[in-house]
């Protein structure tokens, strides 16, 4: 499923020559962390249950993330786009706290966090 989102994401993981296969991804206990330098400073992601799960998270923060085409029409539904936003739809983005999910909010209230941009949209 991962690997699945991963090439409908259009993500470009990165890979090491390390324990875990992923730059910056990093074995801690039976979890991975995921920490990387940028602009002068640490940057936290969090740890997630697979180093996949870890190398897509940093893909996204580090910029990799490229939208899939955007769909303009879902399950009979209008789905509003945005060319300002990098999930290319209003309301959509990736979920805080290092998860590698989409969150979807309608002025102030969020209204959940789902595994795709066009499941949020």
């Amino acid at each position: 499923v991962v690997r699945a989102s991963v090439a409908a994401e259009g993500l470009q993981l990165h890979l090491a020559d390390n324990e875990t296969g992923y730059l910056n991804v990093t074995k801690s206990g039976s979890r991975f962390q995921v920490m990387y330098r940028a602009g002068g400073g640490q940057h936290y992601l969090g740890r997630f249950d697979t180093a996949i799960d870890g190398a897509v998270a940093y893909a996204r923060a580090v910029g990799e993330y490229k939208p899939p085409a955007v769909v303009a029409e879902a399950e009979g539904l209008t789905l509003h786009l945005s060319s300002t936003n990098s999930s290319g739809y209003r309301g959509v983005g990736l979920a805080s706290g290092g998860r590698s999910h989409f969150e979807a909010k309608y002025k102030t209230k969020f209204l959940g966090t789902f595994a795709t941009a066009v499941e949020a949209a």
